[in-house]
């Protein structure tokens, strides 16, 4: 039995593909060219045609359906304003660091509402090169993860309608490609707008590219979010939210290096039991 390699996440953009799980998911279509997918993100166009019943899947009752956008969005005017005086230092910094303001700012292509491509802002973390992704983050850039500073420019992205304050992580193209063929029912978050924080962002904090089980976690959480959503559960959200950041809980790099070591021992020995 051959294994394919883990998916791994790079600060480059990645490349749209077919999702190919049995159940009810976004559906395959060829991978449309740079030219034609940036044209549908300029469309609002979803990136892949979905056979799934989104309006049925999403959140239903009073709060959810009406109050709570509008609730999370004035929520997130009125941190806009102090949220990027926060950031232009932040950003001066990664400009000295990386060469200039243009790179400053990390831009990705992710998968958001009902399956549509939209690009993804925060602040840059890593350098360029080959290395795994705990040693080409910064010494700055731990500091940003662990704080969670670097997601500050995704409120850009809540004013622009691509995502809202609470929801699910939105992933990379090829992530969300992969998780939808390894479990079923994953695309289903996308019945709910992207959020910079959320249920399984404040529980579980980076998950790493690859873990099902970590995966499997994360959709059970949204599960659970999407059927107790209420204005309290919001409000404690964004409370735990401001103390996860406090408390400098994002990015634990040194667990991280211990899930990768031991990621790779367990996948090297399913190679060999497998050959």
């Amino acid at each position: 039995m051959q294994l394919s390699n883990p998916p791994v996440a790079r600060e480059t953009r990645a490349q749209p593909g077919r999702g190919s799980d049995a159940s009810p998911r976004v559906d395959p279509a060829p991978a449309p060219s740079r030219r034609a997918q940036v044209a549908r993100r300029a469309r609002g166009e979803p990136w892949e045609r979905s056979p799934l019943e989104w309006d049925a899947l999403a959140p239903s009752g009073i709060y959810a359906a009406r109050l709570r956008p509008i609730l999370l969005y004035g929520v997130a005017c009125v941190a806009a304003v102090p949220a990027f005086v926060l950031c232009a230092p932040l950003v001066l910094v990664n400009a000295l660091l990386y060469g200039g303001l243009r790179n400053a700012i990390f831009v990705q292509d992710r998968v958001g509402l009902r399956g549509r491509v939209f690009a993804f802002f925060k602040l840059r973390t890593m350098r360029e090169g080959t290395e795994r992704d705990e040693e080409r983050v910064t010494s700055f850039g731990r500091f940003l993860r662990n704080s969670h500073l670097d997601e500050v420019p995704q409120l850009w992205n809540v004013l622009r309608g691509d995502m809202c304050l609470i929801g699910p992580r939105p992933e990379m193209l090829s992530i969300e490609r992969w998780a939808a063929r390894e479990i079923p029912s994953f695309s289903r978050r996308l019945s709910l707008r992207p959020g910079i924080t959320g249920l399984a962002q404040i529980t579980q904090g980076y998950t790493r590219d690859g873990d099902v089980h970590a995966y499997r976690r994360k959709l059970a959480l949204h599960r659970t979010y999407s059927r107790t959503i209420s204005l309290r559960l919001d409000l404690v959200i964004l409370a735990r939210t401001v103390l996860w950041m406090l408390r400098r809980r994002g990015w634990r790099w040194r667990d991280q290096v211990r899930s990768a070591c031991s990621y790779r021992a367990r996948y090297a020995e399913s190679i060999v039991s497998n050959e």
